[in-house]
């Protein structure tokens, strides 16, 4: 089998519970949503009333098919033999997922116990396979700060079946208004634990125009909130 792969590289994960750890991003190429507004990927400009455009734009539209067995430099296999976890991220990993289960089988086959984080916009649902096998699901569900029509972003069902998961719930967010709506939207849907607010910003300008804000937002509503170390200590979303 063979996957669409933008890149691959060895670092630190920058957002959520697992911040900090060591790990392998496997960045896979394509998505069903424009975050920024159709149009965006060609003028990086905001469109279609969004807040915020997706940072990776420019490598998840740029892919090279490769065997599942040729992804992983010997640098990464060699993190992932001391402890580095596995995040599968893109675009929307989710997309390919029977190319992504042969990839994991041939991780498990060569590895014992290697911990593997998938990242999804929460629109695409996950497999009976890649349900049991992942061990953390880190969805970023949407709003309309995303430029996406609601008939794209919104699916409840697949929502639900990853609140059953071990998963977490990372809302991009620039004010109150936005809070208000994924309150309205998604609160009912998930536990409120598995919750975290994240400032929208793609190098830290823009992040340091909305942190304070989520921050206040989280101290008042109760939630979780996380910072973008990778943007905080590399001022870039992709590649270190």
């Amino acid at each position: 089998m063979k996957l669409a792969i933008s890149e691959v590289f060895y670092s630190i994960q920058g957002e959520g519970i697992t911040s900090g750890y060591p790990a392998v991003f496997v960045r896979l190429g394509g998505c069903n949503l424009m975050c920024g507004g159709m149009g965006t990927q060609f003028d990086k400009q905001l469109h279609n009333n969004s807040t915020w455009r997706c940072d990776t734009i420019e490598v998840w539209m740029k892919s090279k098919v490769i065997n599942v067995d040729e992804v992983l430099t010997k640098e990464e296999h060699r993190a992932i033999i001391n402890g580095a976890h596995i995040i599968v991220t893109g675009g929307e990993p989710l997309i390919q997922q029977n190319a992504l289960k042969s990839f994991i089988e041939y991780i498990d086959g060569l590895y014992k116990n290697v911990y593997i984080e998938i990242e999804t916009n929460g629109t695409v649902k996950p497999s009976d396979y890649l349900t049991k096998r992942v061990d953390q699901w880190n969805c970023s569900p949407k709003i309309e700060n995303s430029g996406n029509e609601k008939v794209m972003f919104y699916h409840k069902d697949v929502i639900k079946k990853l609140n059953k998961l071990n998963t977490i719930f990372k809302f991009v967010v620039s004010n109150y208004k936005d809070w208000e709506k994924i309150s309205s939207l998604y609160m009912p849907l998930i536990n409120k634990k598995k919750a975290w607010l994240m400032p929208s910003g793609e190098n830290k300008d823009l992040l340091n125009e909305s942190k304070q804000i989520v921050a206040e937002i989280c101290k008042k509503n109760y939630i979780k909130y996380t910072n973008r170390l990778h943007i905080e200590i590399w001022n870039k979303k992709t590649g270190v």
